[in-house]
Parts: C-alpha cells; sequence; structure tokens
C-alpha cells in the first residue's frame, strides 16, 4: 500500500509503559510455568489416549 510512516522522538516520549513490580513479574512467571506444566500434562493424556485408541481399532480388525 504505503510507506511506513515515520515516528518521531517526540511520539516516543509520549508513550507510556506500565511495568509491574519485581513481585508481580514473579507471580506472572509462576503462572504461565504452571499453565505450561498443565499443558504438558494434557499433552501426555492426549498421546496416552491415541495410543489406546490404536489399540482398540487393532483389536477390532483382528
Amino acid at each position: 500500500a504505503g510507506a511506513q510512516p515515520n515516528i518521531s522522538s517526540q511520539d516516543i516520549e509520549n508513550i507510556n509503559l506500565f511495568i509491574p513490580i519485581n513481585e508481580e513479574q514473579r507471580k506472572i512467571g509462576e503462572f504461565f510455568n504452571e499453565l505450561d506444566e498443565l499443558i504438558e500434562k494434557q499433552s501426555s493424556k492426549i498421546g496416552v489416549l491415541k495410543q489406546r485408541k490404536k489399540g482398540f481399532l487393532q483389536k477390532m480388525f483382528v
């Protein structure tokens, strides 16, 4: 479409950034670690169920 608009130093100076305090950053990190662990457990369960399904299908056709 068109060229990228230029960003002036004034634009950058007017940006407000809100950075959580260390304690809040730690809590956010722990939350995401727990979420990652939950995702990993669920993925593992899915793998087990897929293997079980495969076994049942093989038994059906033998």
